[in-house]
């Protein structure tokens, strides 16, 4: 059981940070073939260590990379694997603010066996590990990331069954994670936003008409991800959230069905990252079902507006939260990752300032 003196890290980064406008230039230029990969490689490198200067500067005690090498938060994993392949008519579907469905097209989907080629997440830490000074974390998807990743159509032939899929997915992840223990990683956080869909009825109907049960996919994932969290040596954390595009998203409703569903079974996760900013996320109360040898970071910051929250309000809704969970396991992060251009980079700053003052004043 985790030791709940044991961490006094009350101020989190979740995930992605701002693309700086330098980066997203070399980008562009990297893809129309003006830029040389080597080249594009050190501005990549220049804006990561802007990132962690930015942490560092803000008195953060466990910082990441920023997600600044990734196109998309789950590219670390689908950069390094085989068996994707470019289909046509493959979507995600997400939800408006007016509860319409909205779909963006994904160019690839599972199309044969899913097998580890290399670990771009391993590359990422240990550039990082080179130049942080203080204690570094990696985000990791969850193997669920296979919703993401199935088409209906496509992906059969390789996996007729989607839950060995999601037990191939697991396999893969779990060779990431030993290798990154063997290079010295100790913190990994990893990412679930579809655990958010056992919540939201709607998306339930959506997954049914894939063949994806959500029950069984909620049941599945997290005892899996909790197999994963087994790895000795790790502190591992899990970040549940409702996805991160500008007024969409992945599910909508409260933590009471994630509470009874997902927090009981899994043991093994030191951290959860619970994001608190969505429409109808619900109260605090679900809280109390998480075995208080955790730690909670409550998501109270929003990545998809620019509106600074006040000192006053965070102070406010974190007491509300400690109704239900020790205040001395929870700290404060924001709700998402910053790479979805909502935020200037000035915003992010304000915005993870704001995080570490609050989490100061509540916990010094």
């Amino acid at each position: 059981m985790r030791d709940r003196n044991q961490d006094r890290n009350h101020a989190h980064v979740t995930g992605s940070m701002s693309v700086p406008p330098f980066l997203a230039d070399a980008r562009k230029a990297l893809v129309a073939g003006e830029l040389a990969p080597a080249d594009y490689k050190w501005v990549e490198d220049r804006a990561v260590d802007e990132a962690i200067a930015v942490q560092e500067a803000l008195g953060l005690e466990l910082i990441n990379d920023g997600e600044l090498r990734r196109a998309m938060w789950f590219e670390g994993l689908t950069s390094s694997i085989a068996g994707l392949g470019p289909v046509q008519g493959h979507v995600m579907k997400w939800k408006s603010t007016d509860g319409s469905i909205l779909e963006f097209p994904m160019p690839y989907a599972i199309v044969d066996k899913v097998r580890r080629v290399r670990s771009k997440t391993v590359e990422e830490f240990t550039y990082l590990r080179s130049r942080a000074r203080t204690e570094i974390k990696v985000t990791i998807p969850s193997p669920t990331i296979a919703t993401a990743l199935w088409s209906p159509r496509d992906s059969p032939s390789a996996y007729p069954d989607f839950f060995d899929l999601v037990q191939d997915m697991g396999s893969v992840i779990r060779e990431e994670i030993e290798e990154l223990v063997s290079v010295g990683c100790r913190h990994i956080q990893i990412d679930a936003p579809d655990l958010s869909f056992v919540s939201d009825p709607s998306r339930r109907d959506l997954l049914a008409e894939d063949g994806i049960p959500v029950d069984r996919l909620a049941a599945e994932g997290i005892e899996l991800i909790n197999d994963l969290a087994s790895v000795p040596g790790v502190e591992f954390s899990i970040h549940i959230c409702r996805g991160n595009l500008p007024d969409a998203w992945m599910a909508s409703g409260g933590y009471e069905l994630v509470a009874e569903q997902v927090f009981g079974r899994a043991p093994n996760i030191d951290r959860f990252l619970l994001e608190y900013t969505s429409p109808g996320v619900g109260s605090f109360e679900p809280l109390a079902k998480l075995p208080d040898d955790k730690q909670i970071v409550l998501g109270l910051v929003a990545s998809k507006t620019r509106e600074l929250e006040s000192p006053e309000l965070l102070e406010r809704r974190i007491k509300e939260a400690a109704q239900y969970f020790p205040l001395e396991q929870l700290a404060l992060s924001s709700s998402c990752g910053f790479a979805n251009g909502v935020c200037t980079m000035a915003d992010q700053q304000a915005k993870l300032g704001v995080v570490a003052s609050v989490a100061n004043t509540v916990w010094g």
